[in-house]
């Protein structure tokens, strides 16, 4: 189980990673400026923009509560 829930993780990270990949590379290809983009990038994920760290947290609960599980899991294990 704590492979499947580590394959897990990493292929949900991964798969949040690639979609704001595809947000820059998509802004940039319809603005064909990087300047713009750049700046669209501050604006998006600056530590001060309270709704994008919010949607982040949302979209990668499912792996940090994975994490949690597998690590709940790996102590009840050692424990025995």
């Amino acid at each position: 189980m704590d492979k499947a829930l580590t394959w897990f993780i990493w292929l949900w990270m991964g798969l949040v990673i690639a979609l704001n990949a595809f947000a820059i590379f998509g802004i940039f290809l319809s603005t064909n400026d990087a300047w713009q983009t750049w700046t669209w990038m501050q604006d998006t994920y600056s530590p001060f923009n309270f709704y994008n760290l919010i949607a982040e947290a949302i979209v990668m609960s499912p792996a940090l509560g994975a994490v949690f599980w597998r690590d709940r899991r790996r102590k009840r294990h050692e424990g025995t």
